[in-house]
């Protein structure tokens, strides 16, 4: 949906609303917070670890909003999918490669979004969460595991009261001890 329609200049609110809310939340995803020794590892894969965590929040959340809200997750996955698949091409990867390497990454992403966000819906404690990340994190992370279930908790405890239309306008706080510079 949304690499096409902006090809072809179609982009409709709802694809606006996803690109403003992905750009947001890849931008708080880039916090030098979240990287570096005994964090996560600045790398691709780990940066995709940390917007993982932050569309899962968000994506817990949408799905409370009813039709509306699931549209606007659907509308956001396919913007994070496109930005994936945009990466790989500009690696020089061709199509076939491209679709052999994004398959395994959808699907390790819906694993985790599913792993965090049933936590996060069912109201689980930030043990539960800190169970869930170290089974998806790489080892290097593991002893930053504790702050980052706390930041994920908080995040979520922050986006949850808020409206269809703040999230899509991306009216996001972000807890303090990873603010983006």
């Amino acid at each position: 949906m949304g690499f096409l329609s902006s090809l072809f200049g179609k982009e409709d609110a709802l694809t606006r609303d996803a690109r403003r809310l992905y750009s947001k939340l890849m931008a708080q995803s880039r916090s030098p917070w979240f990287y570096g020794p005994e964090r996560v590892a600045d790398s691709y894969d780990g940066r995709i670890d940390v917007l993982t965590l932050h569309i899962s929040a968000i994506l817990t959340v949408l799905n409370t909003h009813g039709a509306n809200g699931e549209k606007l997750g659907q509308a956001l996955f396919d913007e994070m999918k496109d930005d994936f698949e945009i990466a790989l091409r500009e690696e020089g990867l061709s199509d076939a490669s491209v679709k052999k390497r994004i398959t395994p990454m959808i699907s390790l992403f819906y694993d985790r979004v599913r792993g965090y966000s049933e936590v996060l819906h069912t109201g689980g404690s930030q043990s539960d969460l800190e169970t869930v990340l170290r089974e998806s994190l790489d080892p290097q992370s593991q002893g930053f595991v504790p702050d980052l279930a706390g930041y994920l908790m908080t995040f979520y405890a922050l986006v949850k009261p808020l409206s269809l239309g703040e999230i899509a306008l991306a009216e996001l706080s972000f807890p303090a001890a990873a603010e983006s510079s």
